[in-house]
């Protein structure tokens, strides 16, 4: 080979070599660009965003985005992030704020996947004619409540000391609703619609009236004011159906942390598997365990007592003149 053609070839090696070596990528490269994989390796991987969850971020409002939000700032288990802010409360005059790294260590041991759909789940069943808590009726039972259950259930229920008049605050729509009319004109009926939330308090004679409107003393009939209270209560936390429309995720995420799923609630229940409070104790269960059974007081009959609506409204007249007026968070 002469000269010239060996300084070609080597040319051409020595250019093959620089090409591949400008292919390869160097270790550097390769080092950063892993790390920045791992570091956004999907949603749930990324850093959070500092959206501001408050106390009454409500379950509905909470699609996949807020869910990968939600999720990035537990598992950064830093107090400071929002979540961890909004579900602090107030306990007389300290404020009570959760464990990060139990929050954390709750989402890891549940699974992502299982909290995103329960989230979801329980924001679904949310009725969008559902009532605030403020509308809601805060009954015996609980141990920041006044009163027993089984005033309660004496209430509701004819043939004991208490009854209240329910049966004539509602009007069948049938061929007596004429009569009916010019019986209440001539003062033959009484009807007794439901007080005003907060406006009855323990001992006064209007509450005395109301808890004894429906006793035969006064109604004049014997067992008509019956709401078919079952005891025990029992229902499957998937099939139970919220009646309140503000419920609180951070509120319900705590209870869950703290090991709330199933049992007995301490809450009151219709017939139908309607929750009438407790609601947060429900959506805590929901996030834990949703085949989980929940026991409760009792069961009411809302139909009997004219419809869900009207029902809230006693009951919720009920707690008052109990002692219990109702809630706002």
């Amino acid at each position: 080979m002469s000269e010239a053609k060996l300084r070609k070839h080597i040319r051409q090696k020595l250019r093959a070599r620089m090409m591949a070596e400008a292919r390869r990528p160097s270790l550097a490269k390769f080092l950063f660009e892993e790390e920045e994989t791992k570091a956004g390796e999907g949603e749930a991987g990324a850093a959070p965003t500092g959206h501001k969850f408050t106390a009454q971020s409500n379950f509905k409002d909470f699609d996949d985005s807020l869910i990968d939000e939600l999720f990035a700032q537990i598992k950064t288990k830093d107090g400071g992030q929002p979540i961890f802010q909004a579900m602090s409360f107030k306990d007389g005059e300290d404020t009570v704020s959760p464990d990060p790294g139990k929050v954390a260590g709750w989402l890891e041991s549940t699974g992502e996947d299982a909290v995103r759909e329960r989230i979801k789940t329980v924001g679904g069943k949310i009725p969008g004619s559902g009532l605030p808590k403020s509308e809601m009726p805060f009954l015996p039972g609980p141990d920041d409540a006044t009163g027993s259950v089984e005033d309660v259930v004496d209430a509701l229920t004819p043939g004991g000391k208490l009854n209240i008049d329910f049966k004539e605050s509602f009007r069948r729509r049938d061929e007596r609703l004429i009569v009916e009319r010019w019986n209440k004109l001539a003062g033959l009926i009484n009807e007794v619609a439901p007080p005003e939330k907060n406006s009855l308090a323990p001992g006064t004679p209007e509450t005395e009236e109301y808890l004894s409107s429906g006793t035969e003393e006064n109604d004049g009939k014997a067992d008509d004011d019956d709401a078919a209270v079952q005891q025990p209560a029992k229902v499957a936390a998937g099939d139970a159906i919220p009646t309140q429309s503000n419920i609180l995720l951070p509120k319900a995420l705590g209870m869950a942390v703290g090991g709330i799923a199933g049992g007995d609630l301490g809450a009151y229940f219709s017939t139908k598997g309607e929750i009438l409070d407790g609601h947060h104790r429900w959506a805590a269960t929901m996030l834990n365990d949703p085949g989980a059974s929940l026991g409760g007081f009792a069961g009411i009959d809302l139909e009997a007592m004219g419809g869900t609506a009207k029902a809230l409204k006693h009951l919720t007249a009920l707690g008052n003149a109990l002692g219990n007026k109702t809630k706002t968070a």
